[in-house]
């Protein structure tokens, strides 16, 4: 007798559990993708992102597979990481974190570089971000967009800017180019009057303290539009020259 209590009870279970999977399924087929959010992203226009993503318009929200939406999204070299997720009970979630670019490249393409060295192409939303740019001698076969730029003398120029940044934003802001020399020296341009400064190559982060320093100390001052050269290529000291008017 008991026996057969079991195998009732048994059968009830399994048709209960059947039943509440198949009640969950038909739950889980209601639910459908209306709406994608974007986040993070100041470069790539929410379009993009969710074009990358290839979210069927109108699918079951629970039939799409995050992992390889998000390895779509990953593909834009623009961007570093991502993450997607279901927004119950109609939408999706996707937050980006993008490349930044730092400089741009002085080349036909309109190329741009990230503080890691990935060259970047110019973003399809159109925008163009106010950065430095990195001219002179270096090739456009060193500079492929998603790759690591393979030009010494365009790492040398990130180097330069990316230690600029990190002395402070207005020392990064002061340069508006940095022109790489054949002999893999360099050649600073500031963005107030265009002033040209020699930096050489090496002792980059002493360098560009000492040219912080004198131009918040001496050339806010005393006005840019009067000096007429910068040179960083002496230990320890800035050479200037200003105009006859400053002298």
């Amino acid at each position: 007798m008991r026996t057969g209590w079991v195998l009732v009870l048994t059968a009830l279970l399994v048709a209960g559990v059947a039943a509440a999977a198949i009640t969950a399924n038909s739950w889980k087929r209601a639910f459908r993708v209306e709406r994608v959010r974007t986040e993070g992203n100041r470069i790539l226009a929410d379009s993009e992102i969710t074009a990358l993503a290839q979210v069927p318009e109108h699918g079951a929200l629970f039939d799409v597979d995050l992992y390889r939406a998000r390895a779509r999204v990953l593909q834009s070299p623009f961007v570093r990481s991502a993450a997607i997720s279901r927004d119950i009970p109609d939408g999706l979630r996707i937050t980006v974190k993008e490349r930044t670019p730092v400089a741009a490249l002085a080349l036909e393409s309109g190329l741009y570089i990230d503080a890691e060295g990935i060259v970047l192409p110019h973003p399809r939303s159109g925008s163009v971000p106010d950065i430095p740019v990195i001219t002179g001698a270096f090739r456009a076969q060193d500079c492929v967009p998603g790759q690591r730029a393979a030009s010494a003398r365009v790492r040398g120029a990130l180097e330069i800017l990316t230690t600029s940044a990190g002395v402070g934003d207005d020392l990064y802001r002061l340069i508006s180019e940095v022109y790489c020399r054949e002999d893999s020296t360099y050649l600073l341009f500031t963005t107030e009057s265009g002033v040209p400064v020699a930096f050489g190559r090496g002792n980059v982060a002493m360098k560009l303290l000492e040219l912080d320093g004198f131009w918040k100390q001496i050339v806010m001052q005393r006005g840019p539009s009067h000096l007429r050269t910068v040179d960083l290529r002496f230990a320890d000291q800035v050479v200037v020259r200003w105009d006859d008017a400053a002298q």
